[in-house]
């Protein structure tokens, strides 16, 4: 088995202790958001976890919640990141609340699926994730090393991302799909090939990329 084959692999190049991830957001508190105007319409169901799914890719990794997370890096990887014997690593998260484990000349046991190897204890850690070990020293360039951490903002401290996902729902269920203009009395609207005219719960708007880079990872483009 390799880090690749574990079943809860990300796409942001990480495991986590999680299966599944939850959406940003109910169908409960969309409607708050939006004080029931689209109540019971079933596209709100549909369009929140691609808007839930667009905004974890864009910022580069899960957010939300705090959960365990792990990663391994080959020594050659990072040669560029020592400094005398120590190590400095950028975890792939801004919200980063520990770490558990740091594994070096890490191997992956196949039956238990954990890592193995020579533990280090001494580091110090930066919520944004930056992490310096002490004493790495010289290492085979073959060599892993394996941080198991926690990262993740609580439910209740996202109330950003979650405005912005009840935001991304609505104009997808707001604009008529496929229509390219509407007219009533002397009114009519058209929908441009821009962002604007794009009824898709994924499409993020310049203002939103905004807000989500102070949750962007350094790096994710």
């Amino acid at each position: 088995m390799s880090e690749f084959d574990h079943p809860n692999v990300t796409p942001y190049g990480y495991t986590l202790d999680a299966e599944t991830l939850p959406d940003f957001i109910t169908t409960t508190e969309f409607d708050s958001f939006t004080a029931n105007k689209f109540k019971n319409d079933v596209r709100i169901a549909a369009n929140i976890p691609s808007a839930s799914e667009a905004i974890r890719n864009y910022c580069g990794w899960h957010i939300s919640p705090n959960l365990v997370c792990g990663v391994n890096y080959r020594i050659w990887d990072l040669r560029d990141a020592f400094v005398g014997s120590d190590l400095l690593v950028q975890l792939p998260a801004t919200y980063v609340t520990g770490i558990t484990k740091i594994i070096v000349d890490a191997v992956l046991n196949s039956s238990t699926g954990e890592y193995e190897g020579e533990e280090l204890t001494d580091y110090d850690l930066s919520t944004n994730g930056t992490l310096r070990i002490y004493d790495v020293g010289a290492r085979d360039k073959k060599c892993r090393i394996f941080i198991k951490y926690t990262a993740g903002f609580p439910n209740d401290k996202i109330a950003a991302i979650k405005e912005l996902t009840a935001d991304r729902v609505t104009h997808a269920v707001a604009n008529p799909y496929g229509v390219n203009s509407e007219a009533a009395g002397g009114v009519s609207i058209s929908y441009s090939g821009t962002w604007a005219g794009n009824t898709s719960a994924t499409a993020l708007a310049n203002d939103a990329r905004e807000v989500l880079d102070a949750y962007k990872v350094g790096g994710v483009f």
